[in-house]
Protein backbone atom coordinates (compact mmCIF):
# COMPACT_ATOMS: atom_id res chain seq x y z
CA UNK A 1 0.00 0.00 0.00
CA UNK A 2 1.35 3.38 -1.00
CA UNK A 3 -0.20 5.96 1.62
CA UNK A 4 -0.47 9.39 0.27
CA UNK A 5 0.70 12.60 1.75
CA UNK A 6 -2.49 13.69 2.95
CA UNK A 7 -3.27 14.07 6.50
CA UNK A 8 -7.44 13.88 5.91
CA UNK A 9 -7.32 10.43 5.26
CA UNK A 10 -5.18 6.82 3.91
CA UNK A 11 -7.37 4.50 2.00
CA UNK A 12 -6.99 0.87 1.07
CA UNK A 13 -5.76 -2.23 3.37
CA UNK A 14 -3.69 -1.15 6.32
CA UNK A 15 -5.08 1.83 7.09
CA UNK A 16 -4.73 2.50 11.11
CA UNK A 17 -5.87 4.93 13.71
CA UNK A 18 -2.81 5.71 16.14
CA UNK A 19 -4.30 8.75 17.71
CA UNK A 20 -5.14 7.58 21.23
CA UNK A 21 -1.46 6.21 21.40
CA UNK A 22 -0.28 9.21 20.76
CA UNK A 23 -2.05 11.40 22.98
CA UNK A 24 -1.38 9.16 25.45
CA UNK A 25 2.38 9.40 24.40
CA UNK A 26 2.68 13.20 24.13
CA UNK A 27 0.47 13.73 27.72
CA UNK A 28 3.00 11.12 29.56
CA UNK A 29 6.08 13.10 27.92
CA UNK A 30 4.02 16.86 28.99
CA UNK A 31 4.21 18.15 26.03
CA UNK A 32 1.78 20.39 25.20
CA UNK A 33 0.26 20.03 20.97
CA UNK A 34 2.70 23.01 20.00
CA UNK A 35 5.49 21.27 21.74
CA UNK A 36 4.75 17.61 19.64
CA UNK A 37 4.07 20.04 16.60
CA UNK A 38 7.62 21.54 16.29
CA UNK A 39 9.00 18.54 17.60
CA UNK A 40 7.85 16.57 14.72
CA UNK A 41 7.04 18.86 12.03
CA UNK A 42 3.26 18.08 11.89
CA UNK A 43 1.12 20.72 12.21
CA UNK A 44 -0.68 21.32 15.47
CA UNK A 45 -3.89 21.14 13.16
CA UNK A 46 -3.09 17.49 11.98
CA UNK A 47 -1.84 16.44 15.37
CA UNK A 48 -5.04 17.66 16.63
CA UNK A 49 -7.32 15.65 14.35
CA UNK A 50 -5.88 12.67 14.13
CA UNK A 51 -5.43 12.52 18.27
CA UNK A 52 -9.77 13.10 18.38
CA UNK A 53 -9.67 9.86 15.50
CA UNK A 54 -10.79 12.50 13.10
CA UNK A 55 -8.66 12.15 10.86
CA UNK A 56 -6.12 8.91 9.58
CA UNK A 57 -2.40 10.27 9.58
CA UNK A 58 -0.53 9.51 5.92
CA UNK A 59 2.60 7.42 6.49
CA UNK A 60 5.02 9.78 6.57
CA UNK A 61 3.38 12.09 9.55
CA UNK A 62 3.08 8.86 11.10
CA UNK A 63 6.88 8.15 10.76
CA UNK A 64 7.25 12.03 11.87
CA UNK A 65 5.64 11.63 14.71
CA UNK A 66 7.03 8.18 15.89
CA UNK A 67 10.81 9.34 15.47
CA UNK A 68 10.11 12.54 17.91
CA UNK A 69 8.07 10.26 20.27
CA UNK A 70 11.38 7.74 19.66
CA UNK A 71 8.78 5.10 19.21
CA UNK A 72 8.61 2.59 16.36
CA UNK A 73 5.89 3.13 14.27
CA UNK A 74 4.55 -0.50 14.04
CA UNK A 75 4.00 -0.20 17.78
CA UNK A 76 2.00 3.01 17.36
CA UNK A 77 0.02 1.44 14.91
CA UNK A 78 -1.15 -1.60 17.21
CA UNK A 79 -1.83 0.73 20.47
CA UNK A 80 -0.83 0.13 23.88
CA UNK A 81 0.70 -2.83 25.19
CA UNK A 82 -1.86 -4.67 27.46
CA UNK A 83 -1.44 -4.87 31.47
CA UNK A 84 0.19 -7.63 32.93
CA UNK A 85 2.77 -10.19 32.47
CA UNK A 86 0.66 -13.81 31.49
CA UNK A 87 2.14 -16.80 28.86
CA UNK A 88 0.13 -17.17 26.08
CA UNK A 89 1.19 -19.54 23.16
CA UNK A 90 0.95 -17.55 20.32
CA UNK A 91 1.87 -18.48 16.42
CA UNK A 92 1.87 -16.26 13.21
CA UNK A 93 2.37 -16.93 10.02
CA UNK A 94 2.57 -14.86 6.86
CA UNK A 95 1.95 -16.16 3.69
CA UNK A 96 2.36 -14.25 -0.02
CA UNK A 97 -0.17 -11.56 -0.50
CA UNK A 98 -0.57 -10.73 3.51
CA UNK A 99 2.28 -8.67 3.42
CA UNK A 100 1.18 -5.05 4.39
CA UNK A 101 3.47 -2.39 2.72
CA UNK A 102 4.10 1.00 3.62
CA UNK A 103 6.25 3.70 0.85
CA UNK A 104 8.14 6.64 1.68
CA UNK A 105 10.24 8.06 -1.14
CA UNK A 106 13.50 6.42 0.16
CA UNK A 107 12.64 3.29 1.85
CA UNK A 108 9.61 0.39 1.63
CA UNK A 109 8.51 -0.99 4.47
CA UNK A 110 7.10 -5.08 4.20
CA UNK A 111 5.76 -5.70 7.96
CA UNK A 112 5.40 -9.26 8.70
CA UNK A 113 2.99 -11.10 11.17
CA UNK A 114 0.45 -7.87 11.21
CA UNK A 115 -1.93 -11.01 12.79
CA UNK A 116 -0.31 -11.03 15.98
CA UNK A 117 -0.60 -7.29 17.95
CA UNK A 118 1.52 -6.73 20.88
CA UNK A 119 4.93 -8.23 19.69
CA UNK A 120 7.84 -7.90 21.42
CA UNK A 121 9.43 -8.02 18.23
CA UNK A 122 8.68 -5.97 15.05
CA UNK A 123 10.11 -8.42 11.73
CA UNK A 124 10.39 -5.92 8.25
CA UNK A 125 11.68 -6.50 5.27
CA UNK A 126 12.56 -2.70 3.64
CA UNK A 127 13.98 -1.80 0.41
CA UNK A 128 16.95 0.76 0.75
CA UNK A 129 15.85 2.95 -2.73
CA UNK A 130 17.98 5.83 -1.81
CA UNK A 131 21.81 6.56 -2.47
CA UNK A 132 22.39 9.06 -0.17
CA UNK A 133 22.20 9.16 4.02
CA UNK A 134 19.05 11.28 4.96
CA UNK A 135 18.93 14.43 6.98
CA UNK A 136 19.87 13.51 10.22
CA UNK A 137 16.43 14.98 11.52
CA UNK A 138 14.88 12.04 9.22
CA UNK A 139 16.78 9.10 11.10
CA UNK A 140 14.86 6.44 12.80
CA UNK A 141 15.20 6.65 16.96
CA UNK A 142 13.10 4.17 19.08
CA UNK A 143 13.59 2.39 22.01
CA UNK A 144 14.94 -1.48 22.16
CA UNK A 145 17.64 -2.80 20.04
CA UNK A 146 17.68 -3.71 16.67
CA UNK A 147 19.30 -6.72 13.78
CA UNK A 148 19.98 -5.90 10.50
CA UNK A 149 20.52 -8.36 8.01
CA UNK A 150 21.04 -7.53 3.95
CA UNK A 151 19.07 -9.86 1.71
CA UNK A 152 20.45 -8.36 -1.32
CA UNK A 153 22.58 -5.43 -2.67
CA UNK A 154 25.13 -3.64 -0.75
CA UNK A 155 24.22 -1.45 1.90
CA UNK A 156 25.54 1.65 4.39
CA UNK A 157 24.59 1.78 7.46
CA UNK A 158 24.49 5.53 8.96
CA UNK A 159 24.46 6.12 12.80
CA UNK A 160 24.72 8.88 15.30
CA UNK A 161 27.83 7.73 16.94
CA UNK A 162 29.87 5.93 14.66
CA UNK A 163 31.72 5.80 11.19
CA UNK A 164 29.09 4.09 8.41
CA UNK A 165 29.04 0.52 7.66
CA UNK A 166 29.16 -1.04 4.48
CA UNK A 167 27.53 -4.35 4.52
CA UNK A 168 27.03 -7.09 1.58
CA UNK A 169 24.51 -9.52 1.11
CA UNK A 170 24.84 -12.21 4.00
CA UNK A 171 25.89 -9.74 6.62
CA UNK A 172 24.69 -7.95 9.69
CA UNK A 173 24.64 -5.53 12.39
CA UNK A 174 23.04 -4.95 15.85
CA UNK A 175 22.21 -2.45 17.96
CA UNK A 176 20.92 -0.18 20.24
CA UNK A 177 18.24 1.69 18.30
CA UNK A 178 17.77 4.73 20.76
CA UNK A 179 20.80 6.02 18.43
CA UNK A 180 19.89 7.64 15.39
CA UNK A 181 19.89 5.26 12.19
CA UNK A 182 19.58 5.40 8.91
CA UNK A 183 19.87 3.52 5.58
CA UNK A 184 21.49 4.18 2.19
CA UNK A 185 21.74 1.93 -0.96
CA UNK A 186 25.35 1.49 -2.85
CA UNK A 187 25.82 0.55 -6.01
CA UNK A 188 22.90 -0.40 -8.69
CA UNK A 189 19.73 -1.38 -8.12
CA UNK A 190 17.87 -1.30 -4.61
CA UNK A 191 19.07 -3.02 -1.34
CA UNK A 192 16.93 -5.26 0.61
CA UNK A 193 17.32 -5.92 4.58
CA UNK A 194 15.56 -7.74 6.87
CA UNK A 195 15.12 -5.25 9.86
CA UNK A 196 14.17 -6.87 13.64
CA UNK A 197 13.35 -4.48 16.37
CA UNK A 198 12.76 -5.46 19.78
CA UNK A 199 10.44 -3.58 20.75
CA UNK A 200 11.16 -3.73 24.47
CA UNK A 201 13.99 -1.76 26.38
CA UNK A 202 16.07 -4.83 26.95
CA UNK A 203 16.63 -4.56 31.07
CA UNK A 204 13.49 -3.38 31.56
CA UNK A 205 10.97 -5.19 34.53
CA UNK A 206 8.15 -7.37 33.41
CA UNK A 207 6.62 -6.70 36.70
CA UNK A 208 3.20 -4.45 36.81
Amino acid sequence: MNIGSSDESSEGEGSFLPGTVIKAQRVARGWTLDELSKRSGVSIAAISKIEKGQSNPSFESTLKIARSLQMNFVNMMEGAKPSGSGITARLTSTKSGQVETYRTSRYDYNVHSTGLTHKVMVPLQMTIHNREAPPIAEWSIHDGEEFIFVLKGTLQFFTEHYAPLTLQAGESCYLDSTMRHAFAAVGEGDTEILSVCLSVRPFESLEP
